[in-house]
């Protein structure tokens, strides 16, 4: 934070998170644990330019130069953008003969069985980059009809003069067999050294044709500004001074480097809000907390993600592009793996409207940084989820990201006297607080439901709030949740930002051997096994990982036989072998016990997805100085302002605190406010707040 003397003699590490508004940035140095934090307006027509600027105004302000720099670890909102936005390069698809149109044709299913206006996601490749091939393989990998090499540059050469900028391969049943997919590949890359290219059988090498082709598109689609985005990044950094190396945050929670992540793109879809999990998961093990729910509100989006016993949950599939923001199977499927996370509502840019029939609508759209919200001054006119939180005297109008921003209340006012007050008849107060409300009954709704479609009761977690706009609003979501434990961590604006500088080095692998589990070939198994474990080897010394600190993590799909979804199960390290049967087979059974409750003994066990993650260590952060500690709380008063309280229904003066003050282990009640640059911390009802010893602030919610 600002006042924060760095010198020059030590190393640091930067985490740099772009979100749909605002830039974060964080500064750390992991042995002497002095952090500095920043936080700017992205820039939509060069994200790049704004990270560069950003960061060279922190290292003057720290003083800090930057050959100190080790080590530089980016998340990034891009891929996410590019299928949302339609905005990837043109893209063509060589496929079997017979499945050119399999990108239209999906699962045949209807997402709203009701909605006879319902819209599908489109293709991301329109139908004349579509080509192709006379080739087909079995189930089994079997060549049926060979794909001849005079077929194969036929296709590519017409492919090619078609003008597209990148290229999909993507063949029947090729996880089984890809040696015509790659035969493709090298022809292309032949023809055209450098050429993007995406093949299915490195994408995403498991059964599931639809999905698998639409992960490899989405890839291959997004690949060419992926790669000059990072290279862009990485020169900007060098050209700033910066010493280390640029790492990549992936959507699992770990890390790699640009090369792998310009690769495979499609693995940076949820890398930001991956990271503030990895935060939010710190900070309850810090407290005690193993079960919590991380609560990330940005400028654009608030997403939530369940943590029990101190690891998140990861999945292996995720919608991308929705027609639909909050309706399932409305979006691209994309076959990755991810740390699982709800969008459960709007984010501090999110538009406020009067919905179809005549109800106060908050989002999906967004102000975004350009033009903002009304507030900022900035050209905006709509009002927004800040500019209803100004109104209600949450947000210091002086003191938005430390005074650097100036907002106009007038311009808040306005907003919401235009769009809503007349139209539905509400006074700006009311209107304001309708948002305020409307946002969080969304956000505690949604996040009931997850909790409950797990098996677990929301009750037994606490809330971990953080983004720029997460603490104004997660008391009321966690009074809402009936949850008693609210945690709001230091630098809870920048917090996803801090979360890159927790994640180890890690990739995910993958491959398909479907089998019941009394059949399997486990020589068979134990190859699969050894070729990842070399791939994921080589992936991690190439980003230096030390060999003696590479880990692997076994898992795999299972289910019984006729079920047509599946469940992640850990499995036993080792050679497999003929005695690993009923090892595999207790794994599995008790897994499904704990979700299901029961199993089914006369049903056959089934094999279908079999998965790796290799890994490297976990960073050892120790105490992190946040910022100068204080024995001296009355300082910490800042004076009071008018707020709304729900409670009372009326405007009350209410208690505003310096965090940057408060003493550690020093306590106070609620109504109460605490700023700080990134964000503030509203407590608009009743609670007690504590300072813990590592500069959380835990709040006791009645």
């Amino acid at each position: 934070m600002e006042g924060t003397q760095i010198t020059a003699m030590e190393t640091y590490q930067v985490g740099i998170d772009i979100g749909g508004t605002f830039i974060d940035l964080v500064i750390f140095n992991p042995e002497t644990g002095r952090i500095a934090l920043g936080k700017k307006l992205s820039s939509i027509d060069s994200p790049v330019r704004a990270v560069i600027q950003g960061l060279e105004e922190m290292l003057q302000r720290e003083t800090l130069d930057p050959g100190s720099i080790e080590k530089a670890i980016h998340g990034t909102t891009l891929v996410t953008n590019l299928i949302i936005e339609r905005k990837g390069v043109p893209t063509g698809l060589l496929t079997t003969r017979g499945f050119r149109d399999a990108l239209e044709i999906g699962r045949e299913m209807r997402y709203d069985i009701y909605d006879i206006l319902l819209e599908l996601p489109k293709p991301l490749i329109p139908r004349r980059y579509r080509l192709e091939v006379d080739e087909r393989l079995d189930h089994k990998g079997t060549v049926i009809k060979p794909l001849t090499r005079q077929a194969a540059e036929r296709a590519v050469e017409d492919l090619l003069a078609s003008g597209v900028e990148s290229a999909a391969v993507c063949l029947l049943h090729s996880f089984r067999n890809p040696a015509h997919e790659r035969m493709l590949r090298d022809i292309l890359l032949t023809r055209r050294p450098g050429f993007p290219v995406s093949i299915s059988c490195e994408v995403v090498p498991e059964v599931g044709e639809y999905e698998r082709i639409s992960t490899t598109v989405a890839n291959a689609y997004t690949m060419p500004v992926a790669r000059r985005y990072l290279n862009q990044l990485d020169k900007g950094l060098g050209d700033l001074g910066i010493g280390g190396r640029l790492y990549i945050m992936l959507s699992t929670g770990g890390i790699s480097t640009p090369e792998t992540a310009a690769e495979y793109p499609i693995r940076l879809l949820e890398s930001g809000p991956a990271a503030g999990v990895l935060a939010a998961a710190w900070t309850g093990r810090q407290t005690g907390q193993t079960d919590v729910i991380s609560f990330d509100m940005g400028g654009t989006t608030a997403k939530t993600c369940l943590i029990e016993n101190g690891t998140p949950v990861k999945v292996n599939a995720f919608e991308a592009g929705r027609v639909y923001r909050f309706k399932k199977g409305s979006g691209l499927p994309i076959k990755i793996p991810v740390i699982e996370m709800i969008e459960i509502g709007a984010g501090g840019g999110s538009i406020a409207s009067v919905g179809p029939l005549g109800l106060l609508k908050v989002g999906p759209e967004s102000a975004g940084a350009e033009p903002g919200p009304a507030c900022y001054g900035l050209g905006g006119t709509d009002p927004t989820v800040t500019d209803a939180d100004l109104v209600l005297g949450y947000l210091d109008a002086d003191f938005f990201l430390g005074g650097e921003m100036k907002l106009s209340t007038g311009r808040a006012r306005a907003a919401l006297a235009g769009t809503l007050g007349g139209p539905l008849g509400l006074s700006v107060e009311q209107a304001a607080w309708g948002i305020h409300e409307v946002v969080n009954e969304n956000m505690a709704n949604a996040s009931r439901i997850h909790a409950v479609e797990k098996g677990l009761d929301p009750r037994k977690f606490s809330l971990v709030a953080f983004g720029g706009a997460g603490p104004v609003h997660a008391y009321q979501v966690a009074r809402k949740l009936r949850l008693n434990r609210l945690i709001i961590p230091p630098g809870a604006g920048v917090c996803s930002a801090f979360g890159f500088l927790l994640a180890p080095m890690a990739f995910d692998l993958s491959r398909s051997y479907v089998e019941r589990l009394d059949r399997i070939r486990w020589d068979r198994l134990d190859s699969l096994y050894t070729e990842m474990e070399a791939t994921g080897r080589q992936l991690l010394l190439d980003a230096g990982v030390a060999p003696a600190d590479i880990r692997f993590i076994r898992s795999a799909d299972m289910r019984y036989v006729g079920q047509g979804f599946e469940i992640g199960v850990p499995l036993p390290g080792g050679k497999f072998g003929v005695e690993s049967l009923g090892a595999v087979r207790q794994a599995f059974e008790s897994h499904y016990r704990s979700i299901y409750q029961r199993l089914c003994d006369d049903i056959a066990i089934e094999c279908v997805n079999w998965r790796l993650t290799a890994t490297g260590p976990r960073p050892n952060i120790g105490q992190v100085k946040w910022w100068a500690p204080t024995s001296d709380g009355s300082a910490a008063l800042k004076g009071s302002r008018l707020a709304y309280l729900p409670d009372k229904g009326s405007y009350e003066a209410v208690p505003v605190y310096d965090r940057y003050r408060l003493p550690l282990r020093s306590e106070f009640d609620g109504p109460a406010i605490v700023e700080e640059k990134e964000s503030t911390l509203v407590i608009n009802g009743p609670g007690t707040a504590q300072v813990d010893a590592f500069g959380n602030i835990v709040v006791s919610v009645r």
